[in-house]
């Protein structure tokens, strides 16, 4: 018999427990305009009774499959475009290269070089003039050629 008393007793104990606290709550404003919320109202404050406490903020909504999917595609389109950047960028600086290559060897092959001046008169480079020539084009290849 006490032990049939001793299970009933815990049982109560257990069900009392799991069940949610039913306590009631207030919400008020103080004299600075501030909202509060409580078991209790203050003395002399007009309390207003809840139904129930105040609701968490609703959680950030996850985007729909079609939003997903339409931002999968805005992703590979962006991706394909950053690679045709990629390639055009790798496909000037390999032209680049293969011009600045094609004029130092023709600078190396010829007997002689020369610039027009203002009247349009051939003037034959100088050997300084042909080294600093023969230099930007070497830089241009080192800075386009890998």
């Amino acid at each position: 018999m006490r032990e049939k008393a001793l299970k009933s007793l815990v049982l109560c104990l257990l069900a009392a427990l799991s069940l949610p606290t039913l306590a009631q709550v207030y919400k008020w404003v103080d004299e600075k305009g501030v909202t509060h919320y409580g078991e209790r109202p203050p003395q002399g404050a007009n309390a207003r009774q809840m139904a129930k406490e105040p609701a968490p903020a609703p959680a950030a909504a996850q985007p729909t499959w079609q939003e997903q999917e339409r931002a999968f595609r805005q992703r590979r389109v962006e991706a394909a475009q950053a690679e045709a950047r990629t390639r055009q960028l790798e496909e000037g600086k390999r032209q680049a290269c293969n011009q600045a290559r094609d004029q130092l060897n023709q600078m190396k092959s010829a007997r002689a070089l020369y610039h027009l001046d203002k009247n349009g008169e051939r003037v034959i480079d100088t050997d300084a003039e042909r080294a600093a020539a023969t230099n930007r084009l070497e830089q241009r290849i080192t800075e386009n050629c890998r």
